[in-house]
């Protein structure tokens, strides 16, 4: 595309810079914008372009052809981001899942946008293509973007959130409550198998209530205490101690048995670990869990001569909730009323009007 035409007054100007929204901008052949110098202007409002701003414009020209500035766009913004302390300083589960949707769907699509540019209509159109197959990673991504721009505003990368104000896609609240039987099913399938970990893993989450990656942090010297399980949840859900049952001190005896030859972590006591000590971590875990429950899909049981299979997948997950229908105070940890609902997945037993 060829240069603009000067006008008279901007005949100071290098080549392919021109005023932009709040600053002089240099445009390069390659796309996009370069930011050099802000505007400065008078009480009035009108721009001042004394000799030393015009000096302060060239000589940020002159950088950024010499390659010393750097093209602040969306790639950029997204480097400065995932290496700031709000950034690490998120969960770990939210950190990891940011990382893996913007290498796989946002840095394709905004990469070269310079920030100032992203405006609302690009929200929302990125939202309606990654949701014409999955509302929900795009809700995901709705909600990373949104932190980004936050972070950027606050440090004068960009002015305003565009993904305020842009609707997320309805999701509708999980309502599968696993049956006993099939609870026992696919807990009999984990204990035959390689896997059999899963089985007491299953009882911790159900009996306690508790997340997968509650389960999984587990540790004997912090959490196994004479009154019950010290229970540490995330999410800012509280903290509370489940008191020992004869099945939950079962389950306990039960993986420290499995896990007996396994040797210790100095300063970790994990009670769910690997055979070199070391925590199972989510990906293992979610592997193993996808093979018990697929195995007991597939090929079921045979129990009194007849082949017993799950008809229908539930989450892990699917175990807290579960964990929280069937306890005798719905107890499930969550400080708000309205997510205390959301893993109670029986109708309540309502007495007649008369």
């Amino acid at each position: 595309m060829a240069p603009r035409k000067r006008k008279e007054a901007d005949a100071w100007l290098p080549p392919r810079v021109y005023r932009g929204r709040s600053a002089y901008e240099f445009h390069p052949k390659t796309g996009g914008n370069i930011r050099l110098v802000g505007f400065l202007r008078d009480e009035s409002g009108a721009l001042i372009e004394t000799h030393d701003v015009q000096q302060a414009v060239i000589q940020a020209y002159q950088s950024a052809l010499r390659g010393d500035a750097v093209r602040k766009d969306m790639a950029w913004l997204i480097g400065q981001y995932t290496a700031s302390m709000q950034f690490k300083e998120l969960a770990t589960k939210t950190r990891e899942g940011d990382e893996l949707r913007i290498k796989n769907r946002v840095l394709p699509v905004f990469a070269k946008m310079m920030p100032a540019d992203v405006k609302k209509m690009h929200i929302r159109q990125y939202m309606d293509k990654v949701g014409e197959s999955s509302p929900v990673s795009a809700n995901r991504d709705h909600g990373f973007l949104s932190r980004l721009f936050s972070w950027a505003e606050e440090r004068g990368h960009k002015d305003g959130n565009p993904c305020q104000g842009v609707r997320k896609f309805r999701e509708a609240p999980r309502d599968r409550y696993p049956e006993d039987w099939e609870y026992d099913l696919v807990a009999e399938v984990a204990s035959r198998s390689a896997y059999k970990y899963m089985e007491y893993a299953m009882e911790f989450a159900y009996l306690c209530r508790m997340r997968k990656s509650e389960v999984l942090a587990l540790d004997d010297d912090k959490h196994i205490l004479p009154e019950g399980i010290f229970v540490e949840r995330g999410k800012g859900s509280a903290n509370e101690i489940t008191a020992w049952s004869p099945r939950l001190r079962a389950a306990y005896e039960g993986i420290k048995a499995l896990t007996a030859g396994y040797p210790t972590i100095i300063g970790k006591r994990w009670l769910f670990k690997d055979k070199k000590g070391s925590r199972i971590t989510e990906t293992a875990f979610n592997s193993a869990w996808r093979r018990v429950r697929d195995s007991a899909m597939a090929d079921g049981l045979v129990i009194d001569g007849l082949t017993v299979k799950l008809k229908e997948p539930f989450n892990f997950h699917d175990l807290k909730a579960k964990g929280v229908t069937d306890h005798e105070s719905k107890a499930s940890g969550h400080r708000s009323a309205k997510m205390q609902a959301v893993y109670d997945r029986k109708p309540s037993i309502i007495s007649s009007t008369r």
